[in-house]
């Protein structure tokens, strides 16, 4: 009888310590599990705080700060790691327009990968100022190119009209023959070959020496739009001789 009783305290003892190391380890694992969904919440938390406040760091157009603080994040939800990749274009091709090179920048601001809307209406703004810039310096080129070339046009010609005639440089080479050359100079020339009146002629002086000179002598069309070649004359302002010499 009294082994019966042994035995069966024994056994229960055994079952009593079998009991308490399952409860044991289901403690330890809902409590390892429960760590874990705690870790996760926690980087959620924090990249949806991190989140939030980059778009209010973009209203106040702090684009470097935005960025930081989202790149500050370890583990970013997939909504704040396209905000960050946006937030680089966007700096990128800031920095591009700012330094006048705008068709880089337009290589730079791709198209948008989040749904932040501030983060879109900075890309509007910026994208609007690139265009504009663009078209100005489109512009500012063409009219460039349009001075320079009325200057050119209204320097390379000396054209007899009225009996008298102006005369001037096409080229550098050519303005210190200019300077050397009067409007009397070419007036006589101009009268003693016919060039003057209203036939549209330009005498260009091309070469000088002491007495003698050279001019280059053209002819416009009615449009003014072509200038034909008359002829290279070497002209003599003491004597008054002339030679065509092409």
């Amino acid at each position: 009888m009294n082994k019966i009783i042994k035995k069966t305290i024994v056994g229960t003892a055994a079952l009593t310590v079998s009991v308490l190391l399952a409860a044991c380890g289901q403690q330890s694992t809902t409590s390892s599990s429960s760590s874990s969904s705690s870790k996760v919440r926690s980087s959620e938390n924090e990249s949806t705080k991190a989140y939030h406040s980059a778009n209010r760091m973009i209203r106040n157009h702090d684009y470097q700060g935005a960025y930081d603080k989202l790149n500050a994040v370890n583990n970013r939800s997939g909504q704040a790691d396209k905000l960050s990749t946006d937030l680089q274009n966007y700096i990128s091709a800031k920095s591009a327009y700012d330094n006048g090179n705008y068709d880089q920048a337009v290589s730079n601001l791709k198209n948008l990968k989040s749904t932040s809307p501030a983060m879109r209406d900075a890309y509007a703004s910026l994208q609007n100022k690139i265009t504009s810039a663009k078209k100005n310096s489109y512009s500012s080129s063409n009219s460039s190119t349009t001075n320079v070339s009325r200057n050119s046009s209204s320097t390379s010609s000396a054209v007899a009209k009225n009996g008298s005639s102006q005369s001037s440089s096409t080229t550098a080479a050519n303005a210190n023959v200019d300077s050397q050359t009067s409007d009397q100079i070419v007036t006589q020339f101009a009268n003693k070959m016919g060039f003057a009146g209203s036939k549209g002629y330009e005498i260009i002086p091309t070469a000088k020496n002491g007495s003698v000179y050279r001019f280059e002598v053209r002819q416009n069309n009615q449009d003014n739009t072509v200038a034909s070649m008359i002829g290279i004359y070497q002209y003599n302002s003491q004597t008054g001789a002339v030679t065509k010499l092409q």
